[in-house]
């Protein structure tokens, strides 16, 4: 998701599944520590625009790296590689409208 840009707050309560009070509350917590920003969309007044700051960017690199990291321990860089190369092949049968159910 860090990769959405700009969203709504309202759009983001939905992909979160949380209800939009209780993300206020968290991005509160967010904008306190400098990880996102929230703003008035300046076409429509009544909608507030999240976005992640460089801060945000940064501690999500960090976390999903160390989670990464954890995940595929097991495997070397070959077995990394290989890996890599069929979720490739997977995602494009998937995007290319390959995929279908029978």
């Amino acid at each position: 998701m860090a990769d959405a840009g700009r969203m709504s707050q309202l759009d983001l309560a939905r992909v979160l599944g949380v209800d939009p009070s209780v993300l206020v509350s968290i991005l509160n917590e967010l904008e306190d520590r400098d990880l996102a920003t929230r703003r008035r969309e300046p076409a429509d007044r009544r909608r507030h625009v999240v976005e992640l700051t460089e801060g945000g960017r940064a501690e999500i690199d960090q976390v999903v790296g160390g989670f990464e990291r954890d995940l595929f321990a097991a495997l070397d860089e070959a077995d990394q590689a290989q890996l890599e190369d069929l979720l490739r092949k997977v995602a494009a049968t998937h995007d290319s409208g390959d995929c279908t159910e029978d």
